[in-house]
C-alpha cells in the first residue's frame, strides 16, 4: 500500500504537538531589502528559533511522533542544526538519541551539540556517508532513523513556517527559501501553495552545491560534485530516494544557484543593515534579493525565510576582516 501524501493537515498536526516549545518567530520588514528590490520584503526569522534554525520545529514533530509509536531510541545524520534540533527535542520528549555528524562538520554546531546528553559519533567524509552510517546503525538497534529531510514528520514540522507567514502577511505573492534537502521549501511550498496557488517559491542553492536544482532539471536526483561552501546547511548529496524531490518538483517554481561571493557578501550585509550574524544558508536566500538574482514587481509582498543563525567565529570574523580591509583600501 502506497504511503498516503502530505498534505496541509499533517502540517497542522505536527502544529499541535510542537506549540507551545518553538518560538513563533518574527516575520519583519527588512527596509534594507525592500529599497533594493523596490518590493515590500519580509524577513521570517528563524535564526531565532530554538537552537538557532528552523530545523528544531522538524525535530520535535518527528521525535514527538516517535514517542507516540513507543521508539525510546532514534538515530539521525546531521551537518549540525537538525542535530541540535534533534538535542533538544530529545530532551524535550525524553527519548535517547545518537547524533551521526561528518568529520567536517562545523565547529561551532558541534561545540553546541557536546552541551547536550546525546551520543555523538562522527563518521564519514561528507554527509552522504554520514547518513549511510546513521541508517544502517538505526536498522541495527532497531531504533527509528530521522532524517534531516527525507522524513514526513519532519517535512510536515518545517511546513508550521508557511504557516506561520501566512496568518501574519496573508497576501504574500513570492517567497524565497534556501534548500538543501529539500525538507523546509517543501513543507513550506505544501501550505504556500494551499493558500495561494499563484504564489512564486524561488529555490536558493549555493553555487558550489546546487543538488536540488541539479536533480529538477535533470528529472532525478543525480550525485552532483561538491565544492567547498560556507553555506554548509544546505551542501552535500542526498538520498536518492528522498520524499522531498517529488514535493519540490510540484511547489517551487524556479532555481537560483548563488555564489560564494555574495553568501559571504550577504553575511556582513546582514549583520550591517539588520544587527544580525546569520549562517551562509540563510545568507544564501538573502543574497538572492541583495545581489539582484531575482527581480520582483513593484510594492510586491515578498517573504524570504532567513533560516539559521548558526555561523562559526573563525567564518564571520573573516568576513567582517576581509570586509573592513576592502573598504580600508578603497577609502
Amino acid at each position: 500500500m502506497a504511503e498516503e501524501r502530505l498534505s496541509i493537515s499533517d502540517v497542522l498536526v505536527a502544529r499541535k504537538r510542537i506549540t507551545g516549545h518553538i518560538a513563533p518567530t518574527p516575520l519583519r520588514v527588512s527596509h534594507w531589502m525592500s529599497d533594493l528590490s523596490q518590493a515590500e520584503i519580509w524577513m521570517k526569522l528563524e535564526n531565532l528559533q530554538v537552537t538557532g534554525s528552523f530545523k528544531y520545529r522538524g525535530a520535535l514533530n518527528a521525535l514527538t511522533f516517535a514517542k507516540e509509536r513507543g521508539y525510546g531510541k532514534v538515530f539521525t545524520a546531521s551537518a549540525g542544526n537538525h542535530g541540535l534540533g534533534v538535542a533538544e527535542a530529545a530532551r524535550i520528549t525524553e527519548r535517547e538519541a545518537v547524533i551521526c555528524l561528518p568529520k567536517n562538520v562545523a565547529p561551532a554546531k558541534k561545540q553546541k551539540l557536546e552541551r547536550y546528553s546525546v551520543h555523538l559519533i562522527e563518521h564519514g567524509d561528507d554527509l552522504e556517508a554520514t547518513e549511510h552510517f546513521a541508517m544502517r546503525m538505526a536498522q541495527e538497534k532497531k531504533g527509528l532513523y530521522v532524517s534531516p529531510y527525507n522524513n514526513r514528520e519532519v517535512i510536515a514540522g518545517q511546513g508550521t513556517v508557511g504557516l506561520e507567514m501566512y496568518e501574519i502577511v496573508p497576501k504574500l505573492s513570492t517567497l524565497i527559501v534556501a534548500a538543501g534537502g529539500g525538507g523546509l521549501i517543501s513543507g513550506i511550498g505544501l501550505v504556500a501553495k494551499v493558500i495561494n496557488p499563484k504564489v512564486r517559491i524561488v529555490g536558493v542553492v549555493a553555487d558550489a552545491s546546487p543538488t536540488l536544482k541539479n536533480a529538477i532539471q535533470s528529472g532525478r536526483v543525480v550525485h552532483t560534485v561538491q565544492q567547498e561552501t560556507i553555506a554548509d546547511g544546505i551542501a552535500g548529496n542526498i538520498d536518492p530516494d528522498t520524499i522531498t524531490f517529488p514535493l519540490v518538483q510540484e511547489v517551487v517554481d524556479e532555481w537560483v544557484a548563488i555564489e560564494e561571493r555574495d553568501i559571504r557578501q550577504a553575511v556582513f550585509d546582514f549583520l550591517e543593515h539588520e544587527g544580525m550574524l546569520i549562517e551562509g544558508a540563510a545568507a544564501a536566500a538573502v543574497a538572492a534579493i541583495s545581489a539582484k538574482y531575482i527581480t520582483f514587481k513593484p510594492r510586491e509582498r515578498v517573504a524570504v525565510v532567513v533560516c539559521g543563525g548558526n555561523i562559526s567565529r573563525n567564518d564571520w570574523r573573516q568576513i567582517v576582516g576581509d570586509e573592513l580591509l576592502s573598504k580600508s583600501s578603497k577609502g
